[in-house]
């Protein structure tokens, strides 16, 4: 997948957002985007805990 002229952030929040549509597998979406495993796990639990109001 080619990065878009966009801020990392931005590009955090929309592999959150397909992440949680539950079109793909957490698999599928980290190699489009071309991350690991780990680290889009990492992404979706710091966006759960902002969501719950906890500190990331």
């Amino acid at each position: 997948m080619v990065w878009r002229e966009t801020g990392i952030m931005d590009e955090r929040l929309r592999f959150v957002v397909e992440c949680l549509s539950g079109e793909e597998t957490m698999t599928q979406l980290c190699t489009a985007f071309e991350i690991s495993r780990k680290t889009g796990y990492k992404w979706l639990g710091r966006y759960r805990e902002v969501r719950a109001g906890r500190p990331a």
